[in-house]
């Protein structure tokens, strides 16, 4: 690789990573509001009406934005910008159908008193928040199509000033409800975001509109096993705060929440690679070769596993300051949560860096399968470990689930790498 190439690789991955250093930083704060300035109710239902927007995140963009990083970069330039209009045209039609329905369903279940007004209100803000969040996040994967993280980076500053704007006025001001104002932010933010978006994308390249059947029948293939992926992912990632809910309280929601934001920073930079990862695996597979397309994330993954390990030392010797003395928390069995979460957080790293290898070659089915193995090893182990370990099983399961996962992606790429040899 040449020296202009790899500054040019610097700059697209760090402008990526700095976008996700700033959305994190936003996360952080809002979670520090929360936990210090509401109940553990607001900030449970908050977290709650999060996950639950990361779902249908989550299967956006495995069912869509997924596949269409994969398809468009292929197309010329007039199908490639036709593609991305009818698509949007499609996911707005389908949106406002489903949100629709969604806000139905909260209105009768106020109606028959099943909810209280705070949780069909909570119910109703996050319905408004994911359809927001949808929105933004398909035009999100537009621009990095595009290769243009910078603006991508602008749209979510507008996202940051709307949301760290909404979530002060309602903690500070001490406004009833705060966790309901927190999840009505969250879309607020979601549409700032959108527009700064949309405008950009409407300046450059502009919006074109066809059939968009053909475009379905091309994506579909991709998305279907990729979906079932993501959401299955998502049991055994995210679901954990609602096993918490049922078989505890809230109350056990915030501890282990809590406990992660602690160690925040140390997601932050897989996150923050992890959006261009895929398209970038993508194109050294085709450019380099498997071996070496695994040696260059061999190295990726050193490097941030470095940058993890010097914030990680440090914030374990200041963690009572972090938790007692900063957030004003008293978390229940601490220093078990927090080891916890910083082994989750390498195997994190891991997954994501082997799963877009083997994304990157197609293997959306294997991988579904074996995330759905994971995820019903993890839940198990969580359901049944709470009467043993309480709140702490949620992670247990969650690591014992991600070290099954790991194992596997590891046997799927030996294999890919043993049946390339035997080719050659």
């Amino acid at each position: 690789m040449s020296a202009g190439a790899l500054r040019r690789l610097a700059q697209h991955f760090g402008t990526g990573v700095l976008d996700q250093v700033l959305l994190s930083g936003a996360n952080f704060v809002v979670g520090f509001m929360m936990i210090r300035y509401t109940s553990d109710a607001d900030y449970g239902r908050f977290v709650l009406a999060q996950s639950t927007v990361l779902l249908l995140v989550s299967a956006q963009g495995a069912w869509l934005t997924g596949p269409l990083t994969m398809v468009a970069p292929g197309k010329s330039a007039d199908a490639k910008r036709t593609m991305i209009g009818v698509i949007k045209i499609s996911q707005g039609r389908f949106l406002r159908y489903a949100s629709g329905v969604a806000l139905l369903i909260s209105v009768v279940g106020y109606l028959l008193r099943s909810w209280n007004s705070v949780i069909a209100l909570t119910v109703a803000a996050a319905i408004f928040a994911s359809w927001s969040a949808l929105h933004r996040e398909y035009l999100r994967s537009v621009l990095l199509i595009y290769s243009r993280p910078h603006t991508v980076l602008g749209a979510d500053l507008f996202y940051i000033a709307v949301l760290l704007a909404g979530i002060m006025l309602a903690t500070l001001a001490r406004v009833p409800d705060a966790g309901v104002c927190a999840v009505v932010t969250l879309a607020l933010a979601g549409w700032a975001g959108y527009w700064a978006a949309r405008r950009a994308l409407g300046h450059d390249p502009g919006w074109k509109s066809s059939d968009p059947k053909p475009f379905w029948r091309e994506l579909r293939p991709l998305g279907l096993w990729s979906t079932v992926g993501a959401v299955t992912y998502w049991l055994f990632a995210q679901s954990y705060n609602y096993v918490l809910a049922t078989r505890l309280d809230l109350t056990a929601v915030t501890n282990v929440n809590a406990a992660r934001l602690v160690l925040m920073p140390v997601f932050v930079f897989t996150l923050g690679v992890n959006n261009l990862l895929l398209p970038m695996a993508a194109n050294w597979l085709a450019e380099f070769g498997l071996q070496r397309l695994l040696r260059r994330l061999a190295l990726l993954v050193a490097a941030i596993a470095a940058l993890d390990f010097l914030y990680l030392v440090p914030a374990w010797f200041m963690r009572g300051w972090l938790i007692q003395d900063l957030m004003h928390k008293t978390i229940g069995g601490q220093d078990r949560l927090l080891v916890l979460w910083a082994t989750v957080a390498v195997i994190f790293l891991l997954r994501e860096v082997l799963q877009a290898a083997l994304f990157a070659m197609g293997r959306v089915k294997s991988l579904a399968r074996l995330i759905g193995v994971s995820a019903a090893i993890s839940l198990s182990l969580t359901w049944f470990g709470i009467s043993w370990w309480g709140a702490a099983a949620a992670l247990i399961g969650q690591v014992a689930g991600e070290c099954f996962n790991l194992l596997g992606l590891a046997l799927l790429l030996s294999r890919q790498v043993y049946l390339g040899r035997r080719a050659h």
